[in-house]
C-alpha cells in the first residue's frame, strides 16, 4: 500500500490543514461512536480516511516537520501536537483496511461453550458473571482460541506494517519514532514503573493472597487466570452498585460539583439498549466542546460504576474546554491529561465519603480493601505492559518470541500465569499504555490536592468543581508534567500512589 500522491502542505495552507484535520477527527470519532454504540454493525474507518487523502502522507509529515523546526514558543508546541497527530494518522491510513477488518471480525465473531453461542465481545462479561469455575475455564479457552485463530493473524500484519512505516519515516524502530513525536522517554518511564513494581511486590503478594482466600476460597497460587474476571466482577457488592442506580448516581455526583448533566446541550448520554452495543461505557468527543457522546449500557456492579465515572471524567473534561482554543489544544495534546481527569472520577469508588453519600454504603472496609487491591493489580499490569511494549516496538520484522515475552512480563507482575495468546490484542496504538500510567500518577497527585484543599468530600464542594473546570477549560494545552506543576502538584512520579497503596493496604 502506498500513500496517495497529493500536493505537499505548505506554511501558507497550514490553517486549512488544521481545519481539515479537525473535520477528520470528528468524522472518525463519529464512526467509532456509531459502531461501538451498536447503531452500525460494521466499522468503516477506511471510508473516513479516504475523504481526507491529503492529510496523512509522508510529504505532509516532512513539510510539517520543517515548519515545526522553524517555529518558536507557543506555535512550536501546537505544531508538536499536530505533527504527532499526523504521524498517528499516517499509521492509521496505511493500515485502515486491516484495522477495520480487526474491528469487524471481533464484532462478528462468536464462541461456543457448552452448546451456547456467545459473541466474542460479550464473552468477557459472560466469564466475569460465571460462578462455575470450570465453565469460566471453558469460556477462557474458547476466547483464547478465537483470538489466536481470528485476530492475531490480522494484528500481526498491522504491527509489522507499523514497524515498517517507522523505518520508512527514517527511524530505527517504532519506539524511537514515538519517543520523538510524543516527547517521551519510554525507557525512563519504564525504569520508574520497574521501581514501582519492586516497591509494591511484597505488598501485592500479601494482599492478593488474602483477597483470593477470602473471595475465592483458595490461595492466590491456586487461582487460574480464567478466574480473575469473576474475582474483579465481585457480584457480592451488586446490592450496592445497582443497575438502576448507575446513571442517577452519576447525575448526583456531577450535581455536587455544580454540573447539571441534563442541561448540558453539548453532552449526549446514550443509555439505549442495542444488541451490538459495547458492554463497556465509552466517550466519543466528536466536536470539542460542542458534541460529546457518553455511551453506557447499564448493567450494574462496581466495575460498571467505575467505568461510567471514568468516561464521565473524559466527557466533562471535553465538554468544558474553551471553544476558543486552537484545534490542537481542544482535540490533541497529551492524552495522559484527559485520562488523569477520568481516573479522578473513577477513583471516587475508592472514596469512603462518596460511597456513604451517594450509595448509602457505610460498612465499606471490606469493599475498600477489595477496590484498592484491584487498583494495584491493574497498575502493576499496565507497568508490565509498558515493559513488554518497549521490547515489542523495537522489532523491525518478525514478531516471533513476543508472545512468550508478553506472558513472561505480565505473569511476573501479576503473579499469575498469563496466556500468551493475548500478546497483540492487549496492545494499544502509539504507546497509549504510557498515557494510562502517567494518568495514574497524575490522578494520585490530584487526589492529594483535592483532599488537602477541599476535604475528603471534595466532590460536593463547588470550589473543587471550579478548580477542575479551570483545568478542563485548557483542554490539553499543557502536558501532564507541566499541568501538575502549574497547579501546585510537584513532580509527576509514582510516589503518591505508592504512599496511597501502603496506607490503604498496609505495608
Amino acid at each position: 500500500m502506498t500513500a496517495p500522491k497529493e500536493k505537499p502542505v505548505t506554511a501558507l495552507d497550514l490553517e486549512t490543514y488544521r481545519r481539515r484535520a479537525e473535520e477528520f477527527v470528528g468524522a472518525l470519532d463519529l464512526e467509532y461512536y456509531e459502531h461501538f454504540s451498536g447503531r452500525k454493525p460494521t466499522c468503516d474507518t477506511a471510508a473516513v480516511y479516504d475523504r481526507y487523502p491529503e492529510l496523512f502522507t509522508k510529504a505532509a509529515i516532512d513539510e510539517l516537520e520543517g515548519i515545526y523546526q522553524a517555529a518558536k514558543d507557543e506555535e512550536k508546541r501546537r505544531l508538536a501536537y499536530l505533527l504527532a497527530f499526523t504521524v498517528d494518522g499516517f499509521m492509521g491510513e496505511q493500515t485502515k483496511h486491516l484495522g477495520d477488518e480487526v474491528a469487524n471480525t471481533e464484532g462478528a465473531a462468536t464462541i461456543t461453550v457448552d452448546g451456547e453461542s456467545i459473541g466474542l465481545r460479550q464473552a468477557g462479561v459472560a466469564q466475569a458473571n460465571e460462578a462455575d469455575g470450570a465453565r469460566r475455564g471453558r469460556i477462557q479457552e474458547a476466547r483464547l482460541a478465537a483470538t489466536g485463530e481470528l485476530l492475531n493473524p490480522l494484528l500481526d500484519r498491522v504491527w509489522r506494517r507499523c514497524h515498517e512505516l517507522a523505518l520508512e519515516l527514517g527511524y530505527p524502530h517504532y519506539r524511537e519514532l514515538y519517543s520523538e513525536v510524543k516527547g517521551l522517554d519510554y525507557g525512563l518511564l519504564r525504569a520508574e514503573m520497574e521501581g514501582f513494581l519492586r516497591a509494591t511486590e511484597g505488598l501485592y503478594s500479601r494482599v492478593m493472597d488474602r483477597l483470593s482466600r477470602e473471595r475465592m476460597g483458595v490461595p492466590y497460587s491456586e487461582l487460574a487466570y480464567a478466574d480473575l474476571p469473576y474475582l474483579w466482577r465481585a457480584p457480592g457488592f451488586d446490592d450496592v452498585f445497582t443497575r438502576a442506580g448507575l446513571v442517577p448516581t452519576l447525575r448526583a455526583t456531577l450535581a455536587g460539583l455544580q454540573i447539571d448533566l441534563d442541561a448540558q446541550s453539548n453532552v449526549h448520554v446514550d443509555t439505549e439498549v442495542r444488541k451490538l452495543k459495547s458492554p463497556r461505557a465509552f466517550c466519543a468527543p466528536v466536536r470539542v466542546p460542542g458534541e460529546i457522546y457518553l455511551v453506557v449500557l447499564p448493567q450494574g456492579g462496581q466495575e460498571d460504576y467505575a467505568a461510567l465515572l471514568h468516561e464521565a471524567g473524559h466527557t466533562e473534561h471535553f465538554a468544558h474546554v474553551d471553544a476558543g482554543l486552537p484545534f490542537e489544544y481542544r482535540h490533541l495534546g497529551d492524552n495522559a491529561v484527559t485520562e488523569g481527569f477520568a481516573f479522578t472520577f473513577d477513583h471516587l469508588v475508592l472514596n469512603r465519603e462518596w460511597l456513604a453519600r451517594y450509595l448509602d454504603f457505610t460498612d465499606v472496609d471490606e469493599y475498600l480493601r477489595f477496590a484498592n487491591v484491584n487498583d494495584l493489580y491493574f497498575m502493576r499490569r499496565y507497568a508490565a505492559k509498558l515493559c513488554y511494549e518497549t521490547e515489542l516496538h523495537l522489532q523491525t520484522g518478525s514478531l516471533d518470541g513476543m508472545a512468550a515475552l508478553y506472558s513472561e512480563f505480565l505473569s511476573a507482575a501479576t503473579m499469575i500465569e498469563v496466556p500468551e495468546a493475548n500478546y497483540l490484542v492487549d496492545v494499544d496504538d502509539s504507546f497509549y499504555c504510557a498515557s494510562y500510567l502517567r494518568a495514574w500518577m497524575l490522578e494520585g497527585s490530584f487526589r492529594m490536592i483535592l483532599q488537602d484543599r477541599y476535604g475528603a468530600d471534595w466532590f460536593v464542594n463547588p470550589a473543587a468543581g471550579d478548580w477542575l473546570k479551570g483545568m478542563w477549560a485548557d483542554g490539553q494545552h499543557f502536558p501532564a508534567e507541566r499541568l501538575l506543576l502549574k497547579h501546585g502538584g510537584g513532580r509527576l512520579d509514582a510516589e503518591p500512589l505508592k504512599h496511597h497503596f501502603e496506607t490503604a493496604l498496609g505495608r
